[in-house]
C-alpha cells in the first residue's frame, strides 16, 4: 500500500534530491499576489465589444482600381471568369458584409447558388445579362439590378462578347439583439481548418447547385423582382431635394419588401450639373453611395470628398452629409440603405441656417496697419475658440479716387468686417466671453467711429476659396 504523502514530507524529499521547495507559507503569499494580479487584469480588460474607430471620410471611401482585382475563374461553379476588387469589407454599414465590383468577362457566369442568412444583389451598369433566380432565367436589358432574397438561389451570365460591368451588394440577416450588440453576422460556408470543429457551423449558408446556367432556356419576361432599367426616363424631378439647390432626378427602385435582411432600398438619382441634394440625415439608416456615372462632391459632417465613377461612400446614421455635382459633369448614383431596425426609414433636413454680421470701421489712414493687425493677431484667435464660428473676412473698401469710378456712393467708413456663425443664438453668446470682452475694446480703439447690421443668411454660393490655402489668419501658436 503506497503511503500518503503530505506537504512536509514532499518539501522533504525534494530537498534531499537537490530540488527547491517553498514554504506553505510562502506558496500561500505567491498565489494570492497571482490571483490579485488575474483580478486586477480582468478588471482592466475591455471584454465587451469595442468601440468603432473613427476613420477619416477619404480613409473610408472605396475607390474602383482594376489593378486591385483578382481574377475569379468559375465563381460559384459558374464558367469563364469573373473580376472582382472589394469596394467595401464587413461593417463599412450595419450589416453590411461586402460590396464588389468588376467585370463579368464575355460567356462568363456566377453560378447558381443560395445564401440562406443574407441578401444580395447583382447590379449589371452596361449590357444585357442573363439573371437566374430559383432556376427561372431571363435576359434583362441593363443598366439593372436584380435582388436576390436570403433562401432562394441566384445566378448571372453574360452572352455577349464585351466584359458586363458588374457591382455585388450583400447584407446579413441579423437578429436585432446582434445588431444592438455590434455582434458580427455569422458565415456559412466557411471551410473550415484542417482537424477543426465548429458546432455552430451552418455549411448551408452558402450551398451551391453546381449549374452554370449557360445555354439555359429563356423566359420572355423575367419571373422574378427587379429594379427595372435605371434610365433618366423612369426617374422623376424633385425639386429642393433636402433643401438642395436647383432640381434633382430621382427613383427608389427597391423597397424593404425585396429583403430579408434590414436592407431596405435601392434609390436611383441623378445630380445635374449646377443642382445639389442639400444638408441631412438619417437618424436610423445607414447608406453607400455608389457613383455610377460622372463626377462630384460628398460632404459628411465637416468633412468632404471629390468622388467620380466607381467610388462607394459608405454614411452612417446621424452623419450629416450632402451632394453637389462637378462643374462640368452630372453626378450619378446608386444609392444602399440599411435601416437600423427592419422597416423603420427616417430623414431628417439639416438646413443652412448661417448668420452674419457686417461691422462697418471708420480708420484714420495712420491705424491701418495696426488695424489690419489687430484682426490677425487679436480678433480671429479669440473668434475661432467660439461655439459655432464658421468664418469671418476683414475687406479694406478701395480708394476714394477709385470709388468714386466705379458709381460706389460715398461713405466715412473704409473698412468693413464680416463674423460667420451657424445660429444667431451662438452670435450673441461670443458677444458675452471674456474674449470678446478683450477683442473689441483693442479693435474698437483704432477706429474713429462704427456700425453694424445682421443678417440671415438665406442664400450662398461659393466654387472656391479666392484665397485658396489659408495662411494669413492661422491662429498663432
Amino acid at each position: 500500500m503506497k503511503k500518503k504523502l503530505n506537504f512536509r514530507e514532499f518539501s522533504r524529499q525534494g530537498r534531499s534530491l537537490g530540488i527547491p521547495c517553498v514554504s506553505s507559507l510562502k506558496i500561500s503569499i505567491l498565489l494570492w499576489i497571482l490571483g490579485s494580479a488575474v483580478i486586477v487584469c480582468a478588471q482592466e480588460v475591455n471584454i465587451g465589444p469595442e468601440k468603432p474607430k473613427v476613420i477619416p471620410l477619404a480613409a473610408r471611401i472605396g475607390h474602383t482600381d482594376q489593378q486591385k482585382a483578382f481574377a475569379g475563374k468559375n465563381v460559384h461553379q459558374g464558367t469563364g471568369t469573373l473580376y472582382m476588387q472589394t469596394l467595401l469589407g464587413r461593417g463599412a454599414v450595419t450589416g453590411l458584409n461586402f460590396m464588389h465590383h468588376g467585370p463579368l468577362m464575355p460567356k462568363s457566369s456566377i453560378g447558381q447558388h443560395f445564401h440562406t442568412n443574407s441578401d444580395e444583389m447583382f447590379l449589371i451598369l452596361d449590357g444585357d445579362c442573363e439573371f437566374t433566380v430559383n432556376g427561372r432565367t431571363a435576359l434583362v436589358k441593363g443598366p439593372v439590378g436584380v435582388p436576390c432574397k436570403s433562401g432562394n438561389s441566384h445566378a448571372v451570365y453574360n452572352p455577349s462578347d464585351k466584359p458586363a460591368d458588374w457591382v455585388n451588394f450583400n447584407v446579413a440577416v441579423l437578429n436585432p439583439a446582434d445588431v444592438a450588440a455590434n455582434v458580427p453576422a455569422a458565415q456559412g460556408g466557411t471551410p473550415m481548418r484542417r482537424g477543426g470543429y465548429n458546432y455552430s457551423a451552418d455549411p448551408t449558408g452558402l450551398f451551391e447547385t453546381a449549374d452554370d446556367r449557360t445555354g439555359v432556356i429563356l423566359d420572355k419576361i423575367p419571373s422574378f423582382i427587379h429594379t427595372k432599367q435605371l434610365t433618366k426616363e423612369g426617374m422623376r424631378p424633385v425639386a429642393g431635394m433636402n433643401g438642395g439647390k436647383d432640381t434633382v432626378f430621382y427613383r427608389r427602385a427597391l423597397g424593404p419588401g425585396a429583403f430579408a435582411s434590414n436592407w431596405a432600398f435601392v434609390d436611383h438619382l441623378l445630380v445635374p450639373v449646377g443642382s445639389s441634394v442639400g444638408r441631412h440625415f438619417h437618424a436610423g439608416v445607414d447608406e453607400v453611395y455608389f457613383v455610377i456615372r460622372g463626377k462630384g462632391k460628398v460632404h459628411v459632417n465637416d468633412e468632404y470628398a471629390e468622388i467620380a465613377y466607381g467610388d462607394a461612400v459608405p454614411v452612417r446614421a446621424g452623419e450629416i452629409h450632402n451632394l453637389e455635382s462637378a462643374a462640368t459633369d452630372p453626378l450619378e448614383l446608386i444609392v444602399y440603405g440599411v435601416a437600423l431596425e427592419k422597416g423603420k426609414l427616417d430623414v431628417t433636413d439639416v438646413p443652412l441656417t448661417m448668420a452674419k454680421l457686417q461691422m462697418f470701421f471708420e480708420v484714420e489712414p495712420g491705424n491701418f496697419e495696426a488695424f489690419e493687425k489687430n484682426y490677425i493677431d487679436v480678433y480671429v484667435p479669440a473668434l475661432r475658440k467660439q461655439t459655432g464660428y464658421m468664418g469671418s473676412k476683414l475687406l479694406r473698401r478701395f480708394p476714394d479716387e477709385f470709388s468714386k469710378k466705379i458709381g460706389s456712393p460715398v461713405t466715412k467708413f473704409n473698412f468693413e468686417m464680416e463674423l460667420m456663425f451657424d445660429t444667431e443664438e451662438h452670435r450673441q453668446v461670443w458677444t458675452k466671453t471674456k474674449e470678446h470682452d478683450e477683442a473689441w475694446p483693442k479693435t474698437a480703439a483704432l477706429a474713429k467711429s462704427f456700425q453694424w447690421f445682421g443678417y440671415d443668411v438665406v442664400g450662398m454660393d461659393q466654387v472656391t476659396d479666392p484665397l485658396g490655402k489659408r495662411t494669413l489668419t492661422t491662429e498663432k501658436q
